[in-house]
């Protein structure tokens, strides 16, 4: 027979104290000897010590050292105008963090297609939006779109094949990796100008960066 192994089924204190503090005001649980509240002094006055600033916030900065996997182009997400399309036409295509999943990103490439023809003007610009972001996509704007708010002002694009790469570390951009929680969503838009579309037009996003540990919840 093979070596049993001992399975310690025991309760300690500490998790029963645990137990009996779930759905406990802080004032209830100290009521009741469970426990205690710890009390500082800021600006001269007396406060209570906030656990979230105290330890999940300085977690979130070491979330991205953890690192599970990398986003490249097997993450690619589409957009198609399809042949027959009027001018204004839009397509959109999603990219959701799964759940239980924290991405950090570095970097976005966007491709807008080219005409489908040499002097046809079906030209497809593109974008991108950030459903986390929940505001107007101008300054002085009232609407905010399903999608979140757009990254650029004014959607990219003209009559040749464009690549556009956005370093989000970068200078001029966010100036750090975005991080992109459970549910998060980054939408790619491409919109049909010009003229009618004499043809299929792909426009892409590719997502570079990392899915890493989540420490936060």
């Amino acid at each position: 027979m093979g070596r049993q192994r001992v399975v310690n089924k025991g309760i300690t204190p500490l998790e029963i104290a645990a137990q009996q503090i779930v759905n406990l005001t802080p004032q209830e649980a100290t009521r009741r000897g469970l426990g205690f509240v710890p009390i500082g002094v800021y600006k001269g006055q007396a406060a209570f010590w906030d656990l979230d600033k105290l330890v999940n916030q300085p977690l979130a900065l070491v979330e991205g050292l953890y690192s599970l996997d990398r986003l490249d182009d097997r993450d690619i997400i589409q957009a198609t105008i399809a042949a027959g399309a009027a001018v204004g036409s839009v397509a959109r295509a999603r990219l959701t963090v799964p759940s239980g999943e924290l991405w950090i990103i570095n970097r976005l490439v966007l491709v807008s297609p080219a005409e489908s023809g040499a002097g046809v003007g079906d030209v497809v610009q593109v974008n991108f939006r950030i459903k986390s972001w929940q505001f107007p996509d101008t300054r002085l704007g009232t609407t905010v779109d399903d999608d979140g708010r757009s990254y650029w002002s004014a959607d990219k694009g003209d009559a040749s094949l464009n690549t556009y790469t956005v370093d989000l570390p970068a200078q001029g951009e966010l100036g750090q990796e975005l991080r992109l929680a459970t549910g998060d969503v980054i939408t790619l838009v491409a919109t049909l100008t010009g003229a009618n579309a004499g043809a299929d037009l792909t426009a892409s996003l590719t997502p570079y960066g990392r899915k890493v540990k989540v420490l936060v919840e």
